[in-house]
């Protein structure tokens, strides 16, 4: 199966309410379906400093930031496909690139082993 690599996004965030986020789930139902992807559990390692200067970093809003992470869309066993992606964020823009590869591979090397 090919995945997607590279991405540009615009990510946009809120803070919801319980009651907010019942609402809008309300209005959404006629015009969703649940599909394969629905109940799937996305698993994040996030890699960082010693002192934690990334997330750091992060928090402090600046117009650039990036992030070094393993994802995966279940629970991750040595032969599971994960995705090592490097995300970087400009100017409220999102851009992501990613290669797959078994997990086992994937944590031997951004661990350098």
């Amino acid at each position: 199966m090919a995945f997607q690599t590279v991405f540009k996004r615009y990510e946009l965030k809120y803070l919801l309410t319980k009651e907010q986020k019942e609402k809008i789930l309300r209005a959404m139902e006629p015009y969703m379906a649940m599909d394969q992807y629905g109940r799937t559990t996305i698993r994040n390692i996030y890699f960082d400093t010693d002192n934690y200067r990334l997330v750091r970093h992060s928090i402090e809003k600046p117009a650039y930031k990036e992030k070094l992470r393993i994802r995966s869309y279940s629970k991750a066993e040595p032969e599971s496909t994960v995705f090592v992606e490097l995300k970087k964020k400009y100017k409220k823009v999102v851009y992501k690139r990613r290669i797959s590869m078994p997990e086992e591979e994937a944590m031997e090397w951004v661990l350098g082993e």
